[in-house]
């Protein structure tokens, strides 16, 4: 855990905290529901059509929202599987 990027020498006891490796994984899979509930109610609101302006504009606005949120629950878990998750498996091997 020491060659984590965000743990140095200088990193207080208070900060570092021990989480089981199957938690951590199951956070992942849901963030990456997230992810895949996010894209398809996008993608399903492209199936609705008008011809109204207005309602058009609300469609866009919350088809942004949905795939803005897709986009962050994505980056999350490259965070979870580039910081978290590798170091988990460093640290069990050497159990």
């Amino acid at each position: 855990m020491n060659n984590h990027p965000s743990v140095t020498n200088n990193t207080p006891d208070s900060r570092l905290v021990t989480v089981d490796s199957m938690y951590l994984q199951l956070i992942n899979a849901r963030v990456q529901d997230i992810y895949i509930d996010t894209e398809h109610l996008a993608a399903a609101l492209d199936a609705i059509k008008t011809k109204d302006g207005i309602s058009q504009g609300v469609l866009v606005a919350v088809k942004g929202a949905l795939l803005a949120n897709s986009e962050l629950a994505g980056l999350v878990s490259e965070m979870l599987l580039d910081y978290a998750l590798p170091y988990q498996a460093e640290v069990s091997s050497h159990e």
